[in-house]
């Protein structure tokens, strides 16, 4: 493929003070700053008053103990630690993890949306969603529901949610999920954190409970599969889709597949179509591709859709074919920066039979570019082919 991507990388520069008097009023100063400044920083944050102590010792303050980034481990360690006493004859009186995370459970299930998007309280919520009960969960998922789009767009409220998405068992926690989330799919796809739950739904639940994504992703494809997220949002639903919701996506892609060949990110779509899709939906986009294809072989992102369909051994001799019925645009494919990848793809890839007669329509064509670096690969192929 010849799509590339360039990143962009910031520098940071280092700068000094030459005020070497300042330097005692300077330390004090930063040390003032790290302690006063410091965003992370919570009341109560002394690790030391976790030494030893038992989560009895806490009764009431749990919520804050949430919020803490000390007291979070802490609570963390003690569901833990639950685990481990029902293989230990000396538990040291350490609580069983049923009897902590419905301790924690109590204190905290009203305000389970504030502790899903804090940076210290999702990693707790995440533990406790594995430890609690069937009906603590329930009531979890059902105070946190009304917010699910928020807390899915939030960059620590995405990993508790899908903590949820794996650890829910019944239908009762499926059809909370599935009614607070089939509203919002489309802005979930296209966003950085959203997206991740959509593949956790896609990953973990049932493909009849999945339906209500594969309708809004075939309803909503164009706006989907032309964004950065979304496009990877499609490509998993092809991935755990059954044969039935594979072929109502893949269909509503190959309607499309002209303009999403010409996006950045609707090409990759639309190859994983070509290489993962049903028959059906594959023979129309190739009917797409011949309608189109020098329009799509002189474009930066449709080169690449023509080249993969090249590519595929089915599609092969069917666009080769196509290419040598419009040889007299090959003078302008071998002038572009990125038709000429197409032509060299395609005598990579053609029969005997095609190569001779891609060759014949080349050559004439050859001295024009034999001082470009395409070109002399172009030459060199076509050259081996005549000799």
């Amino acid at each position: 493929m010849n799509q590339q991507s360039n990143y962009s990388s910031g520098s940071s520069i280092d700068s000094g003070s030459n005020n070497h008097g300042n330097n005692n009023y300077n330390d004090v100063m930063n040390v003032h700053r790290k302690l006063h400044n410091n965003p992370n920083r919570r009341k109560g944050d002394d690790a030391t008053k976790y030494i030893n102590a038992k989560l009895e010792d806490f009764t009431g303050e749990i919520f804050s103990l949430c919020k803490d980034q000390h007291g979070c481990r802490f609570l963390q360690r003690q569901l833990d630690l639950g685990k481990d006493i029902e293989n230990k004859q000396n538990a040291n009186n350490i609580l069983s993890s049923d009897i902590a995370a419905t301790m924690i459970f109590n204190e905290i299930y009203l305000k389970i949306i504030e502790l899903m998007i804090d940076p210290f309280g999702n990693y707790l919520i995440q533990k406790l969603f594995e430890n609690v009960s069937v009906d603590q969960r329930i009531i979890l998922v059902k105070n946190a529901a009304p917010d699910f789009i928020r807390i899915a767009l939030d960059p620590h409220g995405t990993r508790a949610l899908q903590k949820l998405v794996e650890c829910i068992s019944t239908e009762a926690e499926c059809k909370l999920i599935i009614d607070n989330l089939s509203p919002h799919i489309v802005s979930l796809s296209r966003d950085l954190n959203g997206n991740h739950v959509v593949q956790k739904c896609l990953q973990k639940l049932s493909s009849k409970q999945n339906q209500f994504i594969f309708d809004t992703a075939s309803s909503h494809c164009n706006d989907i599969a032309t964004h950065r997220h979304g496009c990877c949002v499609l490509q998993r639903c092809l991935d755990y889709g059954n044969a039935a919701q594979r072929k109502q996506l893949s269909s509503k892609i190959a309607e499309n597949a002209t303009n999403l060949s010409l996006d950045p990110f609707g090409n990759y779509v639309v190859q994983y179509v070509l290489s993962r899709g049903d028959e059906q939906s594959v023979a129309i986009i190739l009917n797409h591709i011949k309608s189109h294809l020098i329009v799509l072989s002189l474009h930066k992102f449709g080169s690449n859709v023509i080249e993969k369909s090249l590519r595929i051994s089915k599609l092969t001799n069917g666009l080769v074919q196509a290419l040598l019925m419009n040889a007299d645009h090959f003078q302008d494919l071998l002038n572009d920066p990125f038709g000429n990848y197409v032509l060299q793809t395609s005598l990579d890839v053609a029969t005997k039979a095609d190569l001779v007669k891609l060759s014949s329509a080349l050559q004439p064509l050859l001295p024009n570019v034999k001082n470009t670096p395409h070109g002399r690969r172009i030459m060199s192929k076509v050259q081996s082919i005549v000799l």
